[in-house]
């Protein structure tokens, strides 16, 4: 079995569930065995599942199972009975929150404990406390341990009656390795693609360590690295674990070349020169088809950008472009599809620099590339891309691209001049406004010489298709067996 192994997923999703989605539809289109594995606590689980077209038998939720009647059948086909979601509240006199009910989309009910708890600063704050899921049969109860700096994390996990026993966990990653040993008990031959979890990793090489049969990927989804220190190469801390466990780890994912060969001399500097053939490349994304090239008739410039509405994808960077063309004479429109804790701000935002007309939040898109028809190139203002499905999107229907030329997304799918523009940028807060009024000058060029970008963006977007990028996981886990 493989497996593609997640902490969660939610109505808004980030890069990295977009690529396990992309990646489970691939898997299917070759017959290919496979489950998406869920760690964290998702009371709304099945809901977001249906919502993302994610197949009952498709997914392992960890607390689903530790609760199932026939922990066995719920391996191999999932929740035969989603229900429907709910909550209720119970409040003190004090207006103070004390216990939280839900019924669960699995077949299990949540309550939740609240109490007060002071902080640093002398301020009461109301937290969870103690967490009970359960059903007629089974239960998991929890208590939450809070660090100033790393939150809140699950601590002396009880699960009564799983297989009929009662069983005691004193943290999370203790829980985690006896949840993949049962992983391993029901199924053989097992690929486990970590996606997002140091925890999962940690479970998954100590099962591996102590001789249990399996094979482990990671793929990597993001910058991999911070910079030297001392001559030493600083990791992100996402993936310091991996690095500091190369020996037992199978392979490497990443998305583009640039990084693989990065990679490859980062860790050169460290002595380790024998892992080129672990460290492949496979696109987390693809396309399904590529459009025909546009024509651009004028005279409103239609920009469009798709991305989780938070502070790290600058989207104010993008506006603020937008409001330097507008000044400028330039008639334009610019749509913002996503959703996330900054679409209130966001809408503030666009409101106090009057652009209410020009600039629309569009909200959750669920199929991206019938939306981008409508609009003339994309634009984005990320420091940061690991692959950048929004771009290649853009560019299969014939669409240039205006972004800043970040590592690793923009400086792979887009060629200066070809298929859109790349806007020099500098990380720094003081150089905020420069890079803003790049940005402006790259999305301003695009309509310059439209119709050659824009067949620059489908010769480009070629090079991704869906039917090419299965042959390509096909070829690796045929490696791994």
């Amino acid at each position: 079995m493989y497996f593609f192994v997640n902490q969660g997923i939610g109505h808004s999703n980030s890069g990295v569930e977009h690529a396990q989605f992309y990646r489970a539809a691939r898997f299917r289109e070759q017959g290919l065995p496979f489950k998406l594995v869920f760690t964290d606590h998702l009371p709304q689980l099945h809901q977001h599942m249906s919502e993302w077209q994610l197949a009952e038998h498709e997914v392992i939720g960890l607390y689903d199972y530790l609760l199932s009647d026939d922990p066995d059948d719920y391996l191999q086909q999932g929740t035969r009975q989603p229900q429907v979601y709910y909550e209720e509240s119970l409040w003190d006199t004090e207006q103070t929150q004390r216990l939280l009910f839900r019924q669960a989309t699995g077949r299990y009910t949540e309550t939740i404990q609240c109490r007060k708890r002071r902080t640093r600063d002398g301020e009461y704050v109301v937290v969870d406390d103690r967490v009970i899921l359960e059903n007629q049969q089974h239960r998991v109860a929890w208590h939450y341990q809070y660090d100033g700096e790393n939150g809140k994390r699950p601590v002396n996990i009880h699960v009564d009656n799983f297989r009929g026993q009662h069983y005691l966990f004193t943290t999370q990653e203790e829980l985690l390795t006896f949840f993949f040993a049962e992983l391993q008990r029901y199924f053989t031959q097992n690929v486990y693609f970590v996606d997002r979890g140091v925890s999962h990793e940690a479970a998954l090489i100590s099962l591996k360590q102590a001789g249990s049969p399996l094979q482990l990927g990671v793929v990597i989804h993001a910058a991999h690295f911070v910079g030297f220190v001392n001559g030493h190469p600083l990791w992100n801390t996402y993936y310091q674990y991996l690095f500091d466990h190369l020996a037992v780890v199978d392979v490497i994912i990443v998305s583009t070349h640039q990084q693989r060969e990065d990679i490859l001399l980062q860790l050169q500097t460290l002595g380790v020169s024998d892992v080129a053939d672990k460290i492949v490349v496979i696109p987390v994304g693809g396309v399904p088809a590529i459009a025909p090239s546009r024509h651009w008739q004028g005279p409103t410039a239609k920009f469009v950008t798709a991305a989780r509405l938070h502070v790290e994808k600058n989207l104010t960077h993008v506006i603020m472009a937008v409001k330097q063309l507008r000044d400028a004479g330039m008639p334009l429109t610019l749509a913002i599809y996503g959703v996330g804790q900054e679409y209130a701000p966001l809408a503030q935002f666009i409101q106090t620099h009057q652009l209410a007309d020009v600039v629309t939040l569009k909200g959750l898109s669920q199929d991206m590339l019938a939306d981008m028809q409508q609009y003339d190139a994309f634009v984005s203002a990320s420091y940061s891309e690991g692959f950048g499905l929004a771009y290649l999107e853009a560019m299969s229907l014939g669409l240039p691209i205006a972004t800043y030329a970040n590592r690793y997304g923009a400086q792979t799918l887009v060629r200066d001049g070809e298929n859109g523009y790349l806007a020099a940028f500098e990380p720094q807060a003081t150089a905020e406004a420069q890079n803003i009024t790049h940005l402006a000058t790259a999305m301003r060029r695009i309509f310059d010489n439209y119709d050659a970008l824009s067949r620059g963006a489908s010769r480009q977007s070629r090079a991704f298709l869906n039917a090419d990028i299965a042959r390509q996981w096909g070829r690796l886990v045929e490696a791994l067996r």
